[in-house]
Formats: C-alpha cells, structure tokens, sequence
C-alpha cells in the first residue's frame, strides 16, 4: 500500500510540475509575442503628429519636440528600446516641462485607433524684464504674468516694455520667481493702476528685497513709492486727486502706509 500511496504522490509531483513549467512557458511565449508587436510591428506605430502652436514658431517647435524624444528615451530602458515612432511611450510629463521654463504648455493627445499624436505647444507671455543691478545686459531676464523667470533678455531703454531694476544684490536664476506670490501680485496690480490713471510709467526700481517697497523710474513724473505688501488699488484715488494737482508740480508720492499718502512739492 505504501508503494502505491508513493507512485501516486510522485504522478502528483509530475503534473504539478508539468503545469508550473507549462504556465511559465505559455506567459514566456506570451510576452515575447507582445514584445514582437511592440517592437517588430507597426501595430503601435504612430502614423501622423499633428501640432497645435500658440505664439511660437515652426522651428523652434521642432526642437522642442527634438528634446522631447530625447527626454522620452532617457526615462527607461523599455522606452528605448521601443523607440519614439511608438505611441504607448508618448505621455505628458510635468518633469520635461519644467525642463522647458520657456514654454508654458506642452500637453499631448493620443488616439490609439487611428495611432496619432495630438501636442500642444504654448510658448511663455512675455511679461516684463527683472534687471540684477540694473546694468548688466546679462543679468536681465523676461519674467511672465506669475513672476517667472523664464528666458534671458537684452537691456532696453524707455516705456514699452515693463522693467524692473533690481538693486538687492541677490542672484536670480532661470526657473526662479522674481519675487514671491502674492508679492507679484500687488506689482501687477501697481502696473494695472498706473494704466488706469494713464500714467506711463514702466520702469522701476527695487532697492532691498527685506522692505517689499517699489519705486518708479520716470524723467515725466514725480517718483510713487509703493509697498508691494498693500495693494495699490487703494491708493487710486489719491492718485486721482494729485494728478489735478499737475505732476510736473510734484517731487515725490509716498504711499508706502496703508490709507495714507504723503507727497512733497517741488
């Protein structure tokens, strides 16, 4: 009995392992087919790539996606190996785009079906130029809407571009905010007063970074000093008052103390 009980449990052991091995070769089979359609076929290949560009220009476009397929294949050794033409590797990636301080959007659509790839490109608003020192041409940066510091810019003269020359003496680095947030905030606001009251006024001066003060820059109008820790649209209607007064009769506006002004005379 003892024998027979023996010969049964090896045929037990047997099939066990005939189906362990069976199982492990049909998935090993499995995979190298899927990994024949992903590699060997066009099955996943993308066919077309369609572009939508926002204020940016073809070539430029080009080397962004350039950089994009580079950064793709870095990510592993899978997506190597299964290359770019391959539309399961494309994806949407907040790493890339911060690598891109230049553009603002880079988002991509994919249709399996029809095997396209749909980008959006939106290149970075131009908002105003931060001057370290307020000298040195390689020292300025644009900065967009939000305070970013995102491209390097020229040193330009005049009232057509805001400008701001920062005398802190920090370092500012692209990627960097300009200033904090809501700090910003209430520098865009001066900006947006100053239009209102149509006075053109786009150059400013930042002396000390630990004051959050601000003050314009103008041969035409008496110097504003403002405090980017109040917001502006207070004071606009004193604004309105002095400007009866005549700005060439004004030295100076001061209006760095919430609900308080005070102005000098020339």
């Amino acid at each position: 009995m003892e024998i027979i009980a023996e010969k049964q449990r090896k045929r037990k052991r047997l099939a066990f392992k005939f189906k362990a091995y069976s199982t492990i070769i049909f998935f090993s089979l499995l995979i190298v087919f899927a990994l024949y359609l992903l590699i060997q076929t066009n099955i996943f290949k993308i066919k077309n790539i369609e572009v939508v560009q926002l204020n940016i220009n073809q070539s430029e476009t080009q080397k962004i996606i350039g950089k994009y397929k580079i950064f793709l294949a870095g990510q592993s050794k899978i997506k190597a190996i299964l290359g770019t033409d391959n539309i399961l590797v494309w994806e949407n990636s907040e790493e890339f785009l911060k690598s891109q301080p230049h553009i603002s959007e880079f988002s991509i659509e994919k249709d399996y079906l029809n095997r396209e790839i749909k980008i959006k490109i939106s290149d970075r608003e131009k908002f105003g130029i931060w001057c370290l020192s307020g000298q040195n041409p390689s020292n300025c940066w644009w900065f967009d809407k939000h305070g970013l510091i995102f491209e390097k810019a020229p040193l330009v003269e005049g009232e057509m571009i805001y400008k701001i020359n920062d005398f802190s003496g920090r370092d500012l680095k692209i990627g960097d905010l300009a200033i904090s947030g809501y700090l910003f905030q209430n520098l865009s606001k001066i900006f947006g007063v100053l239009e209102k009251l149509e006075i053109n006024i786009r150059t400013f001066q930042l002396s000390e970074l630990s004051s959050q003060e601000i003050s314009t820059e103008s041969a035409l109008y008496p110097k504003i000093y403002f405090s980017l820790r109040i917001d502006p649209n207070l004071s606009i209607a004193t604004l309105q008052s002095l400007k009866k007064t005549g700005w060439n009769k004004i030295e100076y506006i001061d209006l760095r103390v919430e609900n308080r002004a005070f102005y000098k005379l020339k």
